[in-house]
């Protein structure tokens, strides 16, 4: 019988891919009207029918999808380096005399993956900053790394450490780390696609091309604010999955609600600059407001005070 936790991941899940499906098939129509404009398609229907029946190869719709992957493949196996460029940084290698608090963050960390039943083991990393964060990545869990900050180990207590490397686990095991950049991705691939694709093949001049190349000009200003208000809420989801993770994983809200309040107090308190802008959405805490990709402390902590176990 499942809990209502895990209910309540499911469902976050399921909305969440239901978002990616609508990216795709956004990137998909970008493709078709494309392709009905460079073979000059006497109507947009007929163009769209002769296409997806085959009868005429989506060459564009084709290869743009299998730049697309290639794009995203290569961009998620490079994640950590892209991740942590910018800053010093040490992987703590067990293997190895471990200094006390690479000792406590390892040590954290095992025993986590041990309450999480994980077949897998997050590469761990210390990052050299002065603002108290973590992040995730990784194309899936066997290639994954959790990064926490100098500032972030030396100011948390040993439950609210805990709870933060529990957030950035379950995102990992949520496969939410994945998703989030494949559709970060997809959202700059289909901006850049209608903005080439619309002034491309301009002798197509039938109804079909003309009414084809119309939409793809509406979409320039239609796109930007679709894949903010999607992306904002794809973010916004993951943020209280891992959170409901880390409460769930610790038995406890109160140490993921007391690590929040000291993070977004010392955001508060300084005027952080950010090295890598990169990692901005990936980042356990965003001190942006109407537009961040994470939802308000205050939500969060309302969230997690809503939690039983």
């Amino acid at each position: 019988m499942t809990s209502r936790f895990e209910r309540i991941i499911a469902y976050n899940q399921y909305k969440t891919y239901a978002v990616l499906c609508v990216y795709v098939m956004i990137f998909l129509f970008i493709g078709l009207l494309a392709d009905i404009i460079r073979l000059n398609a006497p109507t947009l229907e007929g163009g769209l029918y002769s296409l997806l029946t085959l009868k005429q190869f989506p060459f564009i719709t084709f290869f743009s999808s299998l730049l697309a992957c290639v794009i995203i493949i290569f961009s998620l196996s490079q994640s950590s380096r892209i991740m942590l460029s910018g800053n010093q940084y040490k992987r703590i290698n067990p293997s190895v005399v471990l200094s006390r608090k690479e000792s406590r963050l390892y040590g954290i960390l095992q025993d986590l993956l041990k309450r999480a039943n994980c077949p897998f083991e997050p590469a761990l990393y210390i990052m050299e900053a002065p603002y108290m964060n973590a992040f995730a990545s990784g194309w899936n869990p066997q290639n994954s790394m959790i990064a926490v900050t100098s500032a972030l180990l030396d100011n948390l207590n040993e439950d609210e450490l805990k709870a933060v490397v529990a957030h950035e686990l379950s995102h990992i095991r949520h496969g939410d780390v994945r998703l989030t950049m494949c559709v970060g991705i997809l959202s700059n691939i289909m901006l850049l696609g209608v903005n080439i694709f619309a002034f491309f093949f301009t002798q197509s001049n039938s109804q079909g091309a003309r009414l084809a190349r119309s939409i793809l000009l509406a979409l320039q200003f239609i796109l930007p604010l679709l894949t903010l208000v999607l992306s904002l809420f794809i973010s916004r989801n993951r943020e209280y999955m891992a959170d409901s993770g880390a409460a769930y994983l610790m038995r406890d809200s109160k140490p993921m609600i007391l690590a929040l309040q000291k993070i977004t107090q010392s955001y508060a308190q300084n005027d952080f600059k950010e090295s890598n802008p990169t990692r901005a959405n990936a980042y356990l805490f965003d001190m942006g407001e109407i537009l961040s990709t994470h939802p308000s402390t205050q939500n969060r902590i309302k969230s997690l005070l809503g939690m039983h176990f």
